[in-house]
């Protein structure tokens, strides 16, 4: 059996003591997107936080782009996928709780479709996950469970 390795891949990892409740709260309420990540302009979804449900991301200065929920495990890890520009972007967000209390939470981004194009559009689409988990932690943090 032959893998194929993403043409760009990307992952950042934080540890912070909040409840995986309260980060997953805010996943799933799509219209607080925009509070934590500096980029989001709007974000709809069709249906329930769940496998298959579709929607669309708006980020600055872009057009709405269409996505999907291809896994959703509550309060553990949802997947979205989106096609840009010829390529298809998964983001995995998933949520770990630590031994010794807190929570891991990673953001792990992969792109399939062709390397040049992967290596362009990659950096732009990951750059900021450090801000961005950073703002849901202190978001997640200032509402509790």
């Amino acid at each position: 059996m032959t893998t194929t390795q993403p043409a760009f891949s990307y992952t950042h990892v934080a540890e912070a003591d909040v409840p995986a409740a309260a980060i997953w709260a805010l996943y799933e309420d799509v219209s607080t997107w925009p509070q934590w990540d500096r980029q989001a302009e709007v974000i709809t979804r069709n249906g329930p936080f769940a496998a298959g449900s579709t929607g669309t991301m708006k980020f600055t200065g872009q057009d709405p782009l269409p996505y999907r929920l291809i896994k959703v495990e509550p309060q553990r890890e949802f997947v979205d996928e989106t096609p840009v520009a010829g390529l298809v972007v998964r983001v995995s967000h998933r949520l770990e709780p630590l031994p010794g209390g807190g929570l891991r939470i990673t953001y792990a981004a992969q792109i399939d479709g062709p390397a040049g194009q992967a290596a362009r559009i990659g950096p732009m689409i990951t750059a900021d996950f450090p801000q961005t988990v950073a703002a849901l932690i202190a978001l997640a943090a200032g509402r509790g469970a």
